[in-house]
């Protein structure tokens, strides 16, 4: 009988002894926990970025095949678009010439005009007894550019080097402003398209 009650209690604290070892491993265990969510938060998050880098790189990669696809065509459409503005900038250029050439024809206009009125006004002066040159400055103030301009304004009222041209458009403007820029002055090339700013004048042009 005390054999069997010994038996019993000795099985009592195997059992536990078993189960205090059991719950030290679990509380050693849990004691662990914390650390172990954070670095299951960490090895998550870095997955996360592991991907995005991935994807991220993939995408760059598609980006950057696309656009040396597109960069193979730029050489020929360059060229193409250098003859257009090549052949526009020959365009004013020629209009410019013919303009000059006008305005050197007005000017040989305004200096006969020039001397008939001098020289009308200096007789009239002499009639009343004053210096014939007394009237040199006003009457030269009624010449020169001004009045060649006016000159030509009237022969040509509508003029604009890009008359009949559609530049309200930004891109096209900036073209517009750019190759007129390098056929006259800056100064001209806004008064003649005053939509927009003209680009600097190439003096080589």
């Amino acid at each position: 009988m005390v054999n069997t009650y010994t038996s019993g209690l000795e099985e009592k604290l195997k059992q536990a002894e078993e189960a205090a070892s059991e719950v030290n491993r679990l509380e050693s265990l849990a004691s662990q926990a914390p650390l172990l969510r954070a670095e299951v938060a960490r090895a998550q998050r870095q997955e996360e970025r592991d991907s995005n880098r991935k994807n991220a790189i993939e995408r760059a990669k598609r980006a950057v095949a696309a656009a040396a696809l597109k960069q193979d065509d730029v050489p020929a459409t360059l060229e193409t678009v250098s003859k257009m503005v090549y052949s526009l900038y020959s365009m004013l250029k020629d209009i410019d010439n013919h303009r000059k050439e006008a305005a050197q024809a007005m000017a040989i206009i305004d200096r006969m005009d020039y001397e008939e009125e001098l020289e009308a006004g200096g007789e009239e002066q002499q009639e009343m007894g004053r210096d014939p040159k007394s009237i040199e400055f006003l009457v030269a103030s009624r010449h020169g550019q001004t009045r060649i301009k006016q000159l030509l304004d009237q022969m040509d009222p509508d003029f604009s080097y890009l008359k009949g041209c559609e530049v309200e458009e930004p891109l096209r403007r900036d073209v517009a402003n750019f190759v007129l820029a390098h056929v006259i002055s800056p100064a001209k090339a806004t008064r003649e398209n005053p939509g927009g700013p003209a680009a600097p004048h190439n003096p080589q042009g």
